[in-house]
């Protein structure tokens, strides 16, 4: 680890504060200690510009934790977001180590040399992809363009936009793509069996045009906005449109993904949608009569030990928990392995769940689908009008082995409490 600069700790060359307190401390509220306890990633505003001498190099940003005014541990690696390109202001992400539950404060220093950069994150111009990766091991592949139709599958099906594959805790695939029994499910998807507009429904789910729809609509890339990389995440934001018939711009869609520093060899990974009509008269919808659609991550179908568990908290609950959990041993793994997925609770009408009886399902029972979703909004239609943004947020949580229950809350809790922080 590059050494760190202690005259500048002494001096407390802090700039902002979530919280704006007296010592301008980076506060972070972990008021029952889940965030700590599974690691998650925090973040807070801060102003490079006001360290005295002027803006630090990003790079060399470390935080330090302080109790009573004495640093605490070893410095964290910090990665700087700013608020636009070449901006002294913006968010200071870090992974938060263990520690007592409550308001906890960190400082930031600066070190003498930059730190080493984990996560990187690789733009394939030709396939129109990002892959990122943590050292050796692949993380995931965000596919903006065209992913190609392996043999035997009507070229019908093909389609961009989605992450495939995305990777678990020792590089083995835990999503599969163009099945031969359902080519149209892919990796980790956001799209939705009913596009309407005006009085015509057309269907993004299943890419190709369907039995009983006139035309088709397609998902395609317009813009990588920004592909980033430093040590603490890794992600991409890109821009695509949906193309009524592939060819009348209906909604942009604006996705944002962060891959985030594995500890333990647990790997947060966040994925943000924005939907924007362009167009009046514009409305999405799931499966009627089914409910499923919306953002999914398709499993293999069959492996050892395979399971999806759903728990939602019954209404009048506070807090409301929901999630997903995938586990079992994946194929190329080395032992059990899971995925909980998680929706932000500022997502409409949250906690979202399927809606069908399909195989016998019973209440509280996750139905025998090959995927994992929160299936958003069901089997009804709601409208997005024209020049409204409507944002959908997901977090993964890949992890070796399996988890209690109680570290899930933990997860939950951390999210949550991430969703509600200021400045997010």
């Amino acid at each position: 680890m590059a050494a760190l600069n202690i005259s500048m700790i002494a001096a407390i060359l802090l700039a902002v504060s979530a919280g704006q307190g007296p010592d301008q401390a980076l506060i972070i509220d972990d008021s029952q200690g889940s965030l700590g306890r599974v690691a998650a990633p925090v973040c807070a505003k801060v102003d490079l510009g006001r360290l005295p001498g002027g803006a630090a190099r990003p790079e060399r940003i470390r935080v330090v934790e302080t109790v009573g005014g004495a640093v605490r541990g070893e410095p964290l690696a910090a990665q700087f977001e700013p608020d636009s390109a070449g901006s002294a202001t913006g968010r200071l992400w870090w992974i938060l180590p263990p520690g007592e539950k409550g308001q906890r404060r960190f400082r930031m220093v600066t070190a003498d040399e930059p730190g080493g950069q984990e996560l990187s994150a690789r733009v394939d111009t030709e396939r129109k992809a990002v892959d990122i990766r943590e050292g050796s091991l692949p993380v995931l592949r965000y596919n903006h363009g065209t992913v190609p139709v392996p043999a035997g599958i009507d070229p019908d099906f093909a389609r961009g936009d989605y992450i495939q594959p995305l990777f678990g805790p020792d590089g083995e695939a835990i999503t599969d793509d163009y099945s031969q029994n359902h080519p149209h499910h892919r990796g980790a998807s956001w799209a939705w069996p009913i596009v309407r507009w005006k009085d015509e429904a057309r269907d993004l789910w299943a890419v190709k045009i369907l039995s009983g729809f006139t035309g088709a609509v397609w998902s395609r890339p317009v813009a990588m906005h920004r592909v980033a990389a430093g040590p603490v995440w890794a992600g991409v934001e890109a821009e695509c449109v949906w193309k009524w018939g592939d060819r009348d711009p209906i909604v942009r869609e604006d996705v944002l993904i962060r891959a985030f520093r594995s500890t333990a060899r647990r790997r947060f990974v966040d994925v943000q949608v924005r939907l924007t009509a362009l167009v009046d008269e514009v409305s999405i919808g799931g499966r009627p009569h089914a409910s499923y659609g919306g953002f999914s991550v398709r499993s293999f179908p069959e492996f050892p030990e395979r399971q999806i568990r759903m728990h939602i908290d019954p209404p009048g609950a506070s807090p409301r928990r929901a999630w997903y959990h995938l586990t079992g041993r994946f194929p190329g793994g080395k032992g059990p392995a899971g995925m909980v997925l998680l929706e932000s609770v500022t997502n409409p009408d949250y906690p979202n769940q399927p809606q069908t009886d399909e195989g016998g399902t019973k209440p509280g029972e996750y139905p025998p689908w090959r995927s994992v979703q929160p299936a958003w909004p069901g089997d009804r239609e709601v409208p997005l009008p024209k020049g409204e943004t409507l944002t959908l947020d997901y977090r993964l949580w890949i992890h070796p082995g399996s988890l209690s229950e109680g570290e899930i809350i933990d997860a939950w809790n951390a999210y949550a409490l991430a969703k509600k922080a200021p400045g997010r």
